[in-house]
């Protein structure tokens, strides 16, 4: 039997896409921005991250069921900000989700940072 496929929306979204889908027990998560590409890397990591936990609580997870991100940043400049923002919402001694970070981006609006995710569903 297939698993069940569901999509979470958010009002507002610039294209035509889910913030989520979830397929069987795992959440994929669509890249998370900041707002204002004038504010600093560490802003708009905060905010990426706030909106990342936000769409998990809505299906029923945590930062801790995240087994995967995938960081994209405009420089390699803008790395240590970003770090030291994206791993304050992880319980170091529980251990980081697997991640990949890729600079070099041109992001939507001229953002600095985009941040999707896949989270484990317990159920």
């Amino acid at each position: 039997m297939k698993p069940e496929l569901k999509k979470y929306v958010a009002e507002g979204a610039v294209g035509p896409y889910s913030n989520a889908v979830k397929y069987g027990n795992l959440l994929f998560v669509s890249g998370q921005t900041g707002d204002d590409p004038a504010t600093s890397v560490a802003q708009q990591t905060k905010e990426a991250m706030d909106y990342l936990k936000a769409i998990l609580e809505d299906a029923g997870c945590t930062m801790d069921d995240i087994i995967k991100c995938q960081i994209f940043i405009r420089t390699q400049d803008d790395f240590a900000e970003m770090n030291g923002v994206y791993r304050t919402y992880f319980d170091e001694k529980k251990g980081f989700p697997a991640r990949i970070c890729t600079y070099g981006a041109q992001l939507y609006d001229g953002l600095a940072v985009e941040i999707t995710a896949v989270a484990a569903i317990e159920e």
